[in-house]
């Protein structure tokens, strides 16, 4: 009888450490999909600040508003300086947790850096508004950018 108790007790504790597991959080986060994603867009509202050594300077968001980035359906992106028509980067972008990361390609270092994406996470996405925002801190230093674009072609 005991041996029977004690297999019974470790089934269920299998089966606990299975259905904990399959209960994560990874769907409530996950905010967007690639369909949603394709499209060219404006950023049209931009703020942010760079912090390094202690001193914190804030952006100016009439450098940023006005850039677009064009995602396609092949998963690739460029991205375009305000009021150009060629792009000024390139690379891949994925979804991910919520999150656009954009893997640009640096052909005099090798190609593609995987290694150092830049994550969007996605705050807000409708038909017409996408709203990401982009944090990267190490020692001495700390980035933070916060921008609304408006998807101004499929």
């Amino acid at each position: 009888m005991k041996t029977l108790w004690k297999l019974a007790t470790c089934v269920a504790v299998v089966l606990l450490s299975f259905s904990m597991y399959s209960c994560g959080d990874d769907d409530e986060d996950s905010i967007g999909s690639v369909d949603e994603l394709v499209g060219m867009w404006e950023v049209v509202e931009h703020s942010g600040y760079e912090i390094e050594d202690g001193e914190r300077e804030e952006d100016n968001p009439s450098y940023y508003v006005g850039r677009r980035y064009e995602l396609k359906s092949d998963m690739t992106f460029n991205s375009y300086s305000r009021g150009s028509s060629n792009p000024s980067e390139t690379g891949k972008w994925e979804l991910k947790n919520g999150s656009v990361h954009l893997i640009f390609y640096y052909p005099n270092d090798g190609g593609y850096d995987y290694e150092d994406p830049d994550i969007m996470k996605i705050v807000e996405i409708s038909a017409d508004k996408l709203v990401w925002e982009y944090h990267w801190k190490e020692t001495g230093w700390e980035l933070y950018e916060k921008e609304t674009l408006k998807k101004i072609a499929q």
